[in-house]
């Protein structure tokens, strides 16, 4: 496992994040925990149709509807600081997907340790969504 453990709770919690933000019309295409190894830290990857019309010049929209999911559940264990939205071009959104597919609405939860995809090495990660 990385470094620094990613706990149950961060996975639950995320998992009820998403379900929130398909209730608010957000639906995410994309939601990974990625570790970053030069950081020592985990953050949760969000990508989405809905979220690429914020991006970059309407970033703070962006985080704003997700900060408003995470509120509205009371979700203790993720702060907005622990996510990143990333556009659903970006290389590392396509690889995600690349891996794992699930159901446009379902979640699911591949685990990845050590994995190297189209040469990006990726060194823990948790993928809960990927259409």
């Amino acid at each position: 496992m990385g470094e620094k453990t990613l706990v149950e709770s961060k996975i639950a919690d995320s998992i009820e994040l998403i379900k929130q933000l398909d209730a608010s019309g957000y639906q995410p295409s994309l939601a990974v925990w990625y570790y970053y190894d030069d950081t020592d830290e985990w953050r949760l990857i969000i990508v989405g149709e809905k979220f690429d019309q914020y991006l970059p010049r309407q970033e703070p929209l962006a985080y704003r509807a997700i900060a408003e999911a995470i509120n509205e559940k009371d979700l203790s264990s993720i702060n907005i600081s622990e996510v990143k939205i990333i556009k659903s071009d970006q290389p590392l959104a396509k690889t995600f997907k690349f891996l794992v597919r699930s159901d446009p609405t379902g979640i699911t939860r591949a685990h990845f340790i050590d994995t190297t995809v189209n040469g990006i090495f990726i060194k823990e990660m948790i993928i809960l969504r990927s259409t």
